[in-house]
């Protein structure tokens, strides 16, 4: 876990970085400026030139890879702003809303959300002779949003920063009972900025991330945590800032959890001090951590003659997210037929799901994954809807939602198609186009229709992309549901890295000139397949031999502590979870006869068994069922 200054860190890393970036953009569109226009005859035609488009999508994907955004997560208030600013580029292209000609969004729920009940929760220390500190909700405490409500009161015990590390002979939870009572430990590790600390130093070690501490706590017997800052995440008052209530949400999921104020504690501890091994009172949070610091010795104990009544109740709400499409009308007698041009535009917030980096709880921009595919749909709408004449086709632009959540919004979009299947006659996607290397980018699919290879490697042939074709290979991506339905697609992408899915992919990380050297090759690939004067003929076979794209059942899993299956954490509505019966909490050990220790084994034995019915078990309480799905792709 991050300390907040770490991100403010960050911050001020990217500006720099970030200008640097500008610097270099400036210089690429000098030279840029300077190449011969030659070759873009026969493209749509505007009155941009390559320095103003380069500059205008580098301003795109800067805004969709904000902090502003933070890692537009479906369901969340900032990927609403990111569907405001593509359906903003949407109209100020001049594409006609798709969606009953009167709105840009195709909405679908994903799935039920727990959402706190402010006026329903509370914290309250009570101490000896009736000593209370009723604690202020935002002020003083947050809970964090868990599966269930719950409604405690039990005994207060101080437990350090809960960790417990016996092949570095610190466990602070040896030799003391807190079955069934609330555990108040403190954030990070000790001796965080000693070099020669056996916790890796300066590093932070795996002690100091929250799952290890919720792992230990549960593993002793703990009712509830209670943590507060350490001196590095909130060095000064003004400092000590509280964490979201769904920051933590699927680490503490099942463990009631409250994050207060140091001065909070500092209050209880003036009352009643922790004592330190001699008879010393410790009787503030900053000298028990310079005490531990100092012997990195334990200092846990019950906190005499205190209880903690915690109450928190949270409320299920609806999920709900949007594919924006935008629709360039064609003109003549191929116009009823459709081509799809997309990529997702959703990412995974911060981090809770998906990420790589699962520890660290910042924004996962997605810089790459996928707003550089976001841009490119925008940008090629603009350059085709600016074009003299409309196209032979019609083009939908679609930017999906819930990618990451299992190709949810283009799944939806085929299965509540606005323009029919039949006639669409081709559908090209973009994901994560923003790390070309060595001038490399992939055309999955290529071969799945006749006509393609031909055209890709002609439109190629001015910008001298060093376009891989490869023979096999599918790719999961939003493309899988149109392929599916036996509907011709091309794929692009240039690699995975080592930033993907986690916080480090920023803008700065992108190379924009291949980026803009994919636009500027789709452009051109399009308008010759707009040019045919038949639709593509889908090749034999395509598809058949490739891997067929992932089933999802509409359920977002999280791995258990200790290997013991995967839990689910949200169900969408009239998602295969839902009709089966399952629910939020269960969790699940058994797919097709196959154990299930983490979620990555459901993921990977449910793409094992499309187009089957496979058997599911599940535990709910101390209940174990089963139900049967068929993995049926339509």
């Amino acid at each position: 876990m991050l300390t907040m200054w770490r991100l403010r860190w960050k911050s001020d890393q990217r500006q720099a970085s970030g200008l640097a970036r500008v610097l270099a953009t400036v210089v690429f569109c000098q030279i840029a400026f300077s190449i011969s226009l030659h070759g873009w005859a026969d493209q749509p035609k505007n009155d941009d030139t390559k320095e103003v488009s380069f500059a205008r999508v580098t301003s795109d994907l800067k805004t969709l890879a904000s902090d502003e955004m933070s890692g537009r997560l479906p369901g969340t208030p900032e990927i609403e702003k990111a569907a405001d600013y593509i359906i903003e580029q949407y109209k100020a292209a001049g594409l006609k809303p798709a969606v009953d000609g009167e709105s840009y969004r195709q909405t679908f729920d994903v799935g039920r959300t727990q959402e706190l009940v402010k006026d329903k929760s509370k914290l309250v220390l009570v101490g000896p002779k009736g000593k209370k500190l009723e604690l202020k909700i935002d002020e003083q405490f947050i809970p964090q949003v868990a599966s269930q409500s719950y409604d405690l009161n039990a005994e207060l015990v101080f437990v350090g920063y809960g960790i417990k590390a016996e092949e570095l002979n610190y466990d602070e939870y040896r030799n003391l009972d807190v079955d069934g009572k609330i555990v108040v430990l403190i954030r990070q590790e000790p001796q965080q900025t000693d070099a020669n600390s056996v916790f890796d130093g300066t590093d932070v070690s795996k002690y100091a991330f929250l799952n290890a501490k919720v792992a230990a706590a549960r593993a002793a017997g703990a009712a509830a945590i209670i943590m507060v800052n350490d001196n590095q995440t909130a060095p000064a008052a003004d400092r000590d800032e509280l964490s979201p209530s769904e920051l933590f949400g699927r680490t503490v999921s099942r463990m009631p959890f409250a994050h207060i104020k140091r001065e909070t504690l500092d209050e209880l501890l003036k009352i009643t001090p922790v004592v330190k091994g001699g008879g010393e009172k410790l009787s503030s949070l900053a000298d028990i951590e310079k005490a531990i610091d100092s012997t990195l010795e334990p200092i846990s104990q019950v906190i005499d003659g205190w209880k903690a009544e915690f109450k928190s109740e949270f409320e299920r709400k609806a999920s709900l997210t949007s594919n924006i499409i935008g629709v360039l009308e064609g003109e003549g007698p191929l116009a009823n037929e459709t081509i799809v041009i997309g990529g997702h535009y959703d990412h995974l917030g911060l981090g809770a799901y998906g990420s790589r980096a699962p520890n660290r709880k910042e924004v996962h921009n997605g810089a790459d994954d996928n707003a550089t595919g976001t841009v490119c749909v925008i940008e090629l709408a603009r350059r085709f809807a600016r074009a003299e004449k409309k196209p032979a086709r019609r083009l939908v632009f679609i930017c999906f939602s819930a990618e990451e959540m299992g190709l949810i919004g283009a799944q939806h979009y085929v299965a509540n198609p606005l323009f029919p299947l039949e006639n669409t006659v081709a559908m090209f996607n973009y994901d994560m186009i923003g790390s070309m290397s060595d001038k490399k980018l992939t055309a999955y699919s290529w071969n799945s229709a006749a006509e393609f290879g031909e055209l890709l490697d002609k439109a190629n042939e001015e910008i001298k992309i060093d376009l891989q074709k490869p023979a096999g290979g599918f790719g999961a991506s939003d493309h899988a549901a149109f392929q599916s339905r036996q509907i011709p697609v091309i794929f692009f992408h240039t690699g995975l890295t080592p930033t993907y899915h986690t916080p480090d992919d920023d803008f700065e990380t992108i190379n924009l000139e291949g980026m803009f050297d994919t636009i500027n090759l789709s452009e051109r690939f399009i308008a010759s397949v707009l040019a045919m004067p038949e639709r593509p003929k889908l090749a034999d076979g395509a598809g058949a031999t490739r891997r067929p794209p992932r089933v999802s059942i509409g359920a977002m899993l999280s791995s258990v502590e200790g290997g013991e299956g995967a839990q689910v954490d949200e169900v969408a509505d009239d998602s295969l979870s839902a009709k089966a019966g399952i629910k939020v909490g269960d969790i699940i050990v058994e797919v097709a006869g196959e154990k299930v220790t983490t979620r990555r084994d459901v993921t990977r034995l449910l793409g094992a068994n499309v187009n089957k019915k496979v058997k599911i078990k599940f535990k709910r309480g101390s209940e174990t069922q089963e139900v049967e799905i068929e993995l049926k792709i339509d």
